[in-house]
């Protein structure tokens, strides 16, 4: 019997890690001007040019002739929210009252800015029956104020969750599987009552379907 000979292959795999170090004086930085009056004095600047102000060590950038430059911050201060008339809540130096800005307008021009991620929500995990191919019906809200109005499980002092009106919110489904649902007929009407058809069931017991509310 012949014996084919074994060749043995070895392979030694070195790790070489590198450290490097930045140059400071390799890195790009912005164009840099001492005070507004610089920044002002720049011809012909075009619109989206950055320049860092050295006075208020504050980034610019140009907007156009109407605007000129303007901070590049969003520091939700009130100067940055747009009112149409100045507040002047006191009417210091008026004779008669004016069309000055009220407290309810104030408050709705700031809630976009603070508030606009904190108005999205999930609601709680449901099931969704899917056995059978059909045309059927599920109530998000009260699904959602069911668990939301009595969960499982507190920690201590832990007060009621507050749940919001059915017409104070905006219901939407982001993702459903088509190979489940029939997409296209999905509906949720404005009291969160959703209308689904089944048109498959899923191969490994398992689906998605994503919903998302948004307070109005």
């Amino acid at each position: 019997m012949k014996k084919l000979p074994l060749t043995l292959f070895l392979f030694s795999i070195w790790s070489t890690v590198i450290f490097g170090q930045l140059d400071a004086n390799s890195l790009m930085g912005l164009p840099t001007a001492t005070d507004m009056a610089e920044i002002n004095g720049i011809a012909s600047p075009q619109i989206g040019s950055i320049v860092y102000n050295l006075g208020d060590e504050e980034i610019y950038r140009y907007t156009g002739v109407t605007n000129g430059w303007l901070a590049a911050t969003d520091d939700q201060l009130d100067s940055e929210v747009n009112l149409a008339t100045p507040i002047d809540v006191d009417q210091s130096g008026e004779a008669a009252p004016t069309a000055e800005t009220n407290v309810q307008e104030v408050i709705q021009a700031i809630a976009p800015i603070t508030s606009g991620a904190a108005r999205v929500f999930y609601p709680p995990s449901i099931e969704v029956p899917v056995a059978t191919n059909g045309t059927f019906t599920l109530n998000l809200y009260t699904q959602y104020t069911a668990q939301f109005s009595s969960p499982t499980a507190t920690s201590p002092s832990a007060p009621n969750i507050p749940v919001y009106a059915a017409n104070e919110l905006h219901y939407y489904v982001t993702f459903a599987d088509p190979s489940v649902f029939n997409t296209s007929s999905m509906s949720i009407d404005a009291n969160g009552v959703l209308t689904y058809t089944v048109i498959g069931q899923p191969v490994d017991f398992n689906t998605l379907i994503n919903v998302v509310f948004v307070v109005k």
